[in-house]
């Protein structure tokens, strides 16, 4: 799950802030403005440095996230696709929706083996103003496990963007997680950041989390899980 919350943080940053020169003059700069998918064309590449712990153990972490928009709502990254089924009209206010398939998830385990997580998601964002918005996603994630038997979970959340200063967006989610299968019947996260518009062409920001979800006590490696974490993140848009 700890992969997946750093995924959101740039994703939270970059979603679409990758506008080549076709591009530019229709994406907007303001992150609470922009869309869910990248625009045509556009490429989305972030890193992220990450220090957390998990139980009494802690450790630092690089992550690296990329997306190329196919077209204007067909959008293709690491972790799947992810295609826009409402728009809002030229960026602005409104209700905007998408719909996501791909990896969710990934967990070690030396004496059970892998699990690997497979979900599809609705994904939505209702922009208030230029200043303010409210995100959310429900989605169900099928945990393919090496030996175990396999997993599955709906998770649901809820999220907001707002605008705290000039080029400053603060952001926080909160997800729920219905488990089914594993040793836990539901697990909790929170994750919440800010982040800095540089310039038109870069993002950074800095984010932390919080996830009960216990790995040990579910059969997994504590190696891709922190309870809390801190990170950095930087975007470039090219």
């Amino acid at each position: 799950m700890k992969k997946s919350l750093i995924s959101m943080a740039l994703l939270l940053a970059s979603t679409g802030v990758f506008a080549g020169d076709q591009s530019d003059s229709n994406y907007p700069e303001n992150p609470i403005l922009r869309p869910l998918t990248l625009n045509d064309g556009t490429i989305a590449v972030s890193g992220a440095i990450s220090w957390g712990e998990e139980k009494d153990k802690s450790r630092g972490e690089l992550n690296l996230n990329a997306a190329y928009g196919l077209t204007d709502d067909l959008t293709i990254g690491f972790a799947g696709l992810d295609y826009r089924v409402l728009a809002r009209n030229n960026n602005r206010t409104g209700l905007e929706l998408a719909v996501g398939v791909g990896l969710r998830g990934f967990q070690e385990s030396t004496s059970n083996g892998d699990a690997i997580g497979y979900g599809a998601d609705l994904n939505g964002k209702y922009v208030f103003n230029q200043d303010i918005a409210m995100t959310f996603s429900l989605g169900h994630v099928i945990w393919d496990e090496e030996h175990l038997a396999n997993k599955s979970e709906n998770r649901f959340s809820v999220g907001v963007q707002s605008k705290v200063a000039k080029n400053w967006t603060a952001f926080t989610n909160y997800t729920y997680r219905d488990l089914k299968g594993f040793t836990q019947d539901k697990a909790h996260s929170v994750h919440s950041g800010l982040n800095y518009t540089l310039s038109k062409n870069i993002d950074v920001g800095m984010y932390a989390s919080y996830d009960n979800f216990e790995a040990k006590e579910n059969g997994y490696d504590l190696k891709n899980n922190f309870e809390r974490s801190l990170g950095l993140y930087l975007t470039y848009r090219f």
